[in-house]
């Protein structure tokens, strides 16, 4: 701000030297008719309404510094947010690209490793077809029916390969709280991913455990001796040997509870299911005890017995005739 602004700022206007000259012109003509302690109070006011005018300008100035001041401030804020952007922008621009990169890289690397296992199982296959033909005398030398077998090296190899291609690299060096918390992430949907698949083999491990149960029970039945229909036990010599017999002797017979041909539900309660199955139960009502006390709560919470007269006497009376 300028010399001649503030000199304009600090000088009043054509308004208020106008209403300062009324008001003066007041005074006077009020004063003349007044006595001195009028006239005292009257300049004490008008020096009151001077002060307050002049805060009240210099609160104007305050104001409207402020406001100037606050718009560059403003300014200056908007410009680092942009440049802000401008900067988050070219990292995640950056980010992207490296992403975009890495997972050329690992796509190639897959490749390549998915190449090197199909040229490891394809390495003992035969590069030609041998056919026969009609009429031969057999003089052509016959397939060796070991050819198509993998010796250990090569599955060994096999193995590495397929591992290799399954467990990604671990690839932390270097990252920031973001990038390893993303990568956490990551590792925490593979880990739910696989304890899925576990949960999955583990319940169809234990139906396949119950399903070999129901079918040793029934190879069981099957190899009982019949009852006059000429069914005979099977009976193994002594070099065989039943394992799934060795393994569940000891399960119990499985035991059906309700027809498998049963279509519509039983409706009927459990005591009613109860009596049908078992029959009713006769039993003595027991004979009740009489109580021989009373119990009243006091003021503090705690408990209060009062003796029943007479009760005690009757209760020793009925355990002496017992």
């Amino acid at each position: 701000m300028s010399d001649d602004e503030h000199s304009a700022d600090e000088k009043p206007s054509e308004a208020e030297q106008a209403m300062k000259k009324r008001r003066e012109a007041a005074g006077r003509q009020l004063s003349s008719g007044l006595s001195e302690e009028a006239r005292e109070l009257l300049e004490t006011n008008r020096k009151d309404r001077e002060r307050m005018e002049d805060e009240i300008r210099e609160l104007r100035k305050r104001n409207e510094k402020r406001k100037k001041e606050r718009e560059t401030e403003e300014k200056r804020m908007a410009a680092e947010r942009a440049a802000e952007d401008e900067r988050r922008k070219a990292a995640d621009e950056a980010k992207r690209k490296q992403k975009e990169e890495e997972d050329a890289k690992r796509r190639s690397e897959r490749d390549s490793k998915r190449a090197e296992f199909d040229k490891l199982q394809n390495a003992n296959k035969p590069n030609f077809v041998i056919s026969k033909r009609t009429g031969s005398t057999g003089d052509e030398e016959e397939q060796d029916p070991n050819a198509g077998k993998k010796s250990r090296e090569q599955l060994e190899k096999e193995k590495k390969a397929i591992l290799k291609q399954r467990i990604v690299e671990l690839k932390a060096d270097g990252l920031d709280q973001s990038g390893l918390t993303e990568k956490a992430k990551e590792l925490h949907k593979i880990i739910y991913r696989l304890e899925c698949e576990k949960y999955d083999l583990e319940k169809r491990f234990k139906m396949q455990q119950v399903e070999m149960l129901e079918l040793a029970e029934r190879a069981r039945q099957n190899n009982q001796v019949g009852r006059g229909d000429g069914i005979k036990r099977a009976v193994l010599s002594e070099d065989e040997r039943d394992p799934i017999q060795e393994r569940f002797a000891g399960a119990p017979a499985k035991i059906q509870m309700y027809s498998i041909y049963e279509r519509q539900k039983d409706k009927r309660s459990y005591p009613d299911r109860k009596t049908f199955f078992t029959g009713p139960q006769f039993v003595l009502p027991p004979n009740r005890i009489k109580p021989t006390r009373i119990v009243k709560w006091g003021d503090q919470g705690l408990p209060i017995y009062e003796e029943i007269a007479g009760a005690a006497a009757e209760g020793e009376a009925a355990a002496a005739e017992e």
